[in-house]
């Protein structure tokens, strides 16, 4: 049940990111065709004002298509001079005529005249659906890329917009991310955090704490004459270095001493055995968003600085793929609600972050583009674009392929021999 909650959450936080997409091309008037939760084939669909909104089948996050996000060619219309050259069946008249059309569609998108060339295409549709000759499949075919042409040189496509539309649709996903992390975070102060309190919970078998006869409910007033609260007290037995520990605790209102020979390392440090209980503490109003800030400002020095050091073995080390996400986020479900929402805001911005990384086809990279385009006053050639996005997925690909090799070693040295 644990992995199948933490699947749902990762995918939660990616339909968000997708809808903060298509909810910014809805305000700012470009056109968007799809906005799926999930992916197709759809369960249930509905066309609203130019847009198919849909329930997948398959559970993946979910996507929004907006038409144009490369500019289009004359060469893109090969499906259509495939077909046409291929075609024994129609009259010379009528292959005259498509050919001319289609040449028309051509010459006006090599010549920049785009409206011109969406109405050519819009005729060459029409004529190919009168020509006989034509098999269902041939027309389908032609059809098809007629009409992603006409969706890609509307008006209203991604590369016809403003640089100013196209980068508030594209910065509105990863900040739709951070907007769900500040959300989560301050909805979880308000309801409380587990803060840790001097109050014995659980007594490990067999450790120093049990054979000192700790037990839990104990309160513990000081360690080896030091009094402290929790920080302190686990420094002082951790500064004991393997020496005798003498703990104070106070016991149905009776004040106790308790003398341990010698404190024992534990998960890579000096302690005793005993496990602190927590209670729920609330954050005002006020004092909520300012942890939810806090923290995420922590997390993203933490992860900007990991970025940076994944060209060493020790930063590389530290990469996970979604499996890892998927396996901390179980064992954190396991843990309770807060510390899995808490894991959810920080897995948010982490997406956030790692989409704002500036390569194709990352948002980050189409913000680049963007800056590059402002600065040399014009588009980068698609050419540029589309070997950057090659080198762009290489680079996602290698680090997906260290972060699972990170994930399977990790589970597989945490099996039981």
């Amino acid at each position: 049940m644990s992995f199948f909650v933490a699947v749902f959450g990762l995918l939660l936080l990616v339909a968000i990111h997708e809808l903060g997409h298509f909810s910014a091309a809805k305000a700012t008037g470009m056109r968007a065709l799809r906005f799926y939760l999930g992916f197709p084939p759809a369960i249930l669909k509905r066309t609203w004002k130019g847009t198919e909104y849909g329930i997948g089948a398959i559970p993946l996050g979910g996507f929004v298509k907006i038409p144009g996000m490369l500019r289009p060619e004359s060469g893109d219309l090969y499906d259509v001079e495939d077909v046409l050259g291929a075609a024994r069946d129609i009259d010379e008249a009528a292959a005259l005529r498509l050919a001319a059309e289609l040449a028309d569609v051509q010459r006006s998108i090599d010549q920049g005249r785009f409206d011109d060339a969406r109405e050519a295409g819009r005729r060459l549709a029409a004529e190919v659906e009168a020509t006989e000759g034509l098999s269902p499949v041939q027309k389908r075919r032609v059809l098809r890329s007629l009409e992603r042409l006409d969706q890609n040189l509307d008006p209203a496509a991604y590369w016809r917009c403003s640089r100013m539309r196209r980068l508030i649709v594209i910065a509105a996903g990863p900040f739709a991310n951070v907007v769900a992390c500040f959300a989560i975070l301050t909805a979880v102060a308000l309801y409380g955090l587990p803060v840790a309190v001097p109050v014995v919970q659980s007594v490990i078998a067999k450790s120093p704490a049990a054979a000192t006869g700790l037990r839990a409910g104990d309160r513990v007033v000081s360690v080896n004459g030091h009094h402290s609260g929790v920080n302190g007290i686990r420094n002082a037995i951790a500064d004991s270095k393997g020496g005798p520990v003498k703990l104070v605790v106070i016991r149905d209102g009776h004040r106790l001493a308790l003398h341990t020979e010698k404190s024992e390392v534990i998960d890579g440090a000096y302690r005793l055995g005993f496990q602190f209980g927590t209670v729920n503490r609330p954050y005002s109003v006020v004092h909520a968003p300012r942890f939810a800030a806090s923290e995420m400002w922590t997390l993203t020095t933490g992860t900007v600085g990991a970025l940076a050091d994944v060209v060493t073995p020790s930063g590389r080390s530290q990469l996970h793929s979604t499996v890892g996400i998927v396996r901390v986020s179980a064992q954190a479900e396991q843990a309770g609600a807060t510390d899995y929402l808490v894991l959810l805001a920080f897995i948010s911005l982490s997406l956030a972050i790692f989409n704002l990384l500036p390569f194709l086809p990352l948002d980050g990279g189409h913000i680049l583009m963007i800056a590059l385009e402002r600065i040399r006053g014009r588009m980068v050639s698609r050419a540029v674009f589309e070997r950057v996005s090659v080198l762009g997925i290489m680079l996602m690909a290698l680090l997906f392929v260290v972060g699972l090799q990170n994930d399977l070693s990790s589970i597989l040295n945490t099996q039981p021999h």
